[in-house]
């Protein structure tokens, strides 16, 4: 199929509910992501695991706001469930996991 065969802003269903759902899951991986930090009880160890961690749910977030774009684009993204930049969950500085609670 060529590009010129396509309505102009016409969307296909199965694009955008794959788009969507990619948005929604890689944001939610990004979450949990950042709740599996193990201690591994040396320092040096921990703050390079921990710096890898929040670039892996950095690039996710990034991942989700790009497809959540792309979406916008193609004018579907009012769906329900629709996540914005000015969610609650969205920060411009990642957690510091030396901080937080053990959750084991």
């Amino acid at each position: 199929m060529t590009e010129g065969s396509r309505v102009p802003g016409a969307a296909d269903p199965a694009t955008t509910r794959v788009l969507s759902s990619a948005r929604s899951t890689a944001r939610e991986l990004s979450d949990e992501l950042l709740t599996h930090l193990p201690d591994l009880g040396d320092l040096p160890t921990q703050r390079a695991l921990d710096a890898w961690v929040e670039q892996a749910a950095d690039t996710l977030r990034a991942l989700s706001e790009t497809l959540e774009e792309r979406l916008l684009d193609l004018g579907t993204a009012s769906a329900p469930g629709h996540a914005t930049a000015t969610s609650p969950t969205t920060s411009a500085t990642p957690a510091d996991p030396m901080t937080q609670g053990d959750s084991r």
